[in-house]
């Protein structure tokens, strides 16, 4: 029992029949409840499950993002974020993944950014898409940090909010970054030192470097 999948145990019971894994619509189906999706602390979309009516979870679907090789006038360029996968991971009645099922692969429309030098130097990639996933989980990031941690979020604003604004707009974390780095108030130094709960040794510090894009 503990092998056989949630979801094949309802299509049974209410006879659904002719509907497989691979063409039934579980976002319509009354006895799966949707929970909200769970995010990291970086604002990235992790995953979001559906549960039958006893909290057993049913479905689980996954968002990855896919970096990969990038190839402009025949010249690669390594590391560039190409797009998202999602995936379905179908549960059994012991908790465990069962069955997967990747959709298709959402690819970026990607353009190059250029050096704003007045060379065509090429810095990066961009699209419409990907800009605003981005921007989405900074929003998100941002949200986290000052739900979990107000006194960190007031005291980074005060210090360092021209920097932390413009990597807000921007994506571009240098400048909030060697502000960091360049920092040599004893007080700001000391929060910025104390070891994050749950993640020791981490420090404060390294924490948000770490959450930024």
């Amino acid at each position: 029992m503990s092998s056989k999948l949630v979801l094949d145990h309802y299509l049974e019971k209410f006879q659904t029949l002719g509907n497989t894994l691979t063409d039934i619509d579980f976002q319509n189906l009354t006895f799966l409840q949707e929970k909200e999706a769970v995010y990291n602390m970086k604002g990235q979309k992790v995953s979001k499950s559906y549960y039958d009516t006893s909290g057993r979870e049913a479905i689980r679907i996954t968002y990855d993002r896919v970096f990969g090789t990038y190839v402009y006038q025949e010249i690669e360029y390594p590391n560039v974020f190409l797009g998202l996968q999602k995936t379905i991971n179908y549960m059994n009645w012991a908790g465990e993944i069962a069955y997967k099922k990747k959709k298709q692969f959402y690819s970026f429309d990607l353009q190059p950014v250029f050096l704003a030098d007045g060379t065509e130097t090429v810095v990066g990639f961009s699209s419409q898409k990907q800009r605003q996933v981005l921007k989405s989980e900074r929003l998100s990031a941002d949200d986290y940090l000052q739900a979990k941690n107000p006194q960190l979020y007031a005291l980074l604003y005060e210090r360092y909010g021209e920097e932390y604004n413009g990597y807000f707009r921007t994506g571009v974390k240098t400048a909030f970054v060697n502000a960091l780095n360049a920092e040599a108030d004893p007080t700001i130094l000391a929060a910025l030192s104390n070891e994050v709960f749950g993640y020791e040794p981490m420090t404060v510090k390294e924490l948000i470097i770490m959450n930024l894009q």
